[in-house]
């Protein structure tokens, strides 16, 4: 069974400005924060920060700062999925965009097989 992924940009923009950055941020909702309240309740010390929500109940706080994208999803997954599962997953999205940017045959005759 697959599970969703739904991503939430908290912006402390104004709603124009949301709208203008929604316009060019496909498969992620928006969210205007211009007072920060949203940043305040959710504690966000640094900001970019990520919190993983599952069920609507919050399960993943960021904890460190300069994370980069996968390691961010790779920490939520773990903790969702376990450690096993989540690099399954990840391995399996690496070989997709490999072949989308490769082709098969070439993803095929790479050095490692599978594994990024």
């Amino acid at each position: 069974m697959r599970k969703a992924v739904r991503f939430v940009l908290v912006l402390q923009e104004g709603t124009k400005k949301v709208e203008e950055i929604g316009e060019k941020a496909k498969g992620v909702s928006l969210v205007s924060d211009e007072r920060g309240e949203i940043t305040r309740r959710l504690n966000a010390f640094f900001v970019p920060r990520a919190y993983g929500f599952e069920g609507g109940k919050l399960v993943w706080v960021q904890r460190e700062v300069n994370l980069g994208k996968v390691e961010i999803l790779e920490r939520f997954f773990e903790t969702v999925m376990g450690r096993d599962k989540a690099w399954s997953l990840i391995n399996e999205w690496s070989r997709e965009m490999r072949e989308k940017a490769w082709g098969k045959t070439l993803v095929g005759l790479e050095k490692g097989g599978n594994e990024r």
